[in-house]
């Protein structure tokens, strides 16, 4: 595995920019340098679960943006009716980038088919490796809900997650990537969406 320095790691994930707390996002950018690197490089699934741009390679790094993009939009709901609060909303954004990242095994082992306790998996990371909160590893644990047998979401920064993994995986539904868009990722020719939180 190749340690990526901040500022690469930023790059990539646009949407670290929508965590308000920075020190939360520095948090998010030393847990994802740990990344496998099979994970900038393969598909979200192999079947027809995902948008078709997600099954593409970089689909998987594609997918975990769409999510916290998702995270956020629905994350003004959750505000206005007041489920969370604003440090809720960064951890839920924390999570969305977070929660696939060992979906196909861990360090560069590449499996494959994902790992049907992937969430939990990429949850034990982050509590053994991590300075993040319970809460973000708790929302990883239950981003898959029902579908596999990890935990189902239970506070509404989970369920937030959830929904938005949900609605982000559906082949119908095609969410926005985070601007600046990867220059990897623009052949997927995926909508954007400017990062703008003033």
């Amino acid at each position: 595995m190749t340690a990526l320095d901040t500022a690469e790691l930023r790059r990539r994930l646009p949407a670290v920019a929508l965590i308000d707390d920075e020190r939360l996002a520095r948090a998010v950018l030393g847990c994802s340098a740990q990344a496998p690197e099979y994970f900038w490089n393969v598909p979200a699934s192999a079947g027809e679960y995902h948008h078709p741009a997600c099954r593409e390679p970089r689909g998987l790094w594609a997918h975990t943006l769409l999510v916290a993009t998702v995270v956020d939009e629905l994350g003004d709901t959750y505000l206005e009716q007041g489920r969370i609060d604003a440090d809720g909303r960064d951890e839920a954004i924390a999570a969305a980038i977070l929660h696939d990242q060992r979906k196909y095994g861990g360090d560069d082992e590449l499996d494959r088919s994902a790992h049907s306790n992937h969430d939990e998996r990429m949850a034990r990371v982050i509590r053994e490796t991590s300075a993040l909160p319970d809460r973000i590893a708790d929302a990883v644990a239950a981003h898959m809900g029902p579908w596999y047998a990890g935990p189902a979401p239970e506070t509404p920064v989970e369920d937030l997650v959830h929904t938005a993994d949900v609605i982000a995986s559906r082949p119908s539904i095609t969410p926005s990537l985070p601007e600046p868009v990867p220059a990897e990722l623009a052949d997927l020719d995926l909508p954007s969406v400017p990062v703008d939180r003033s």
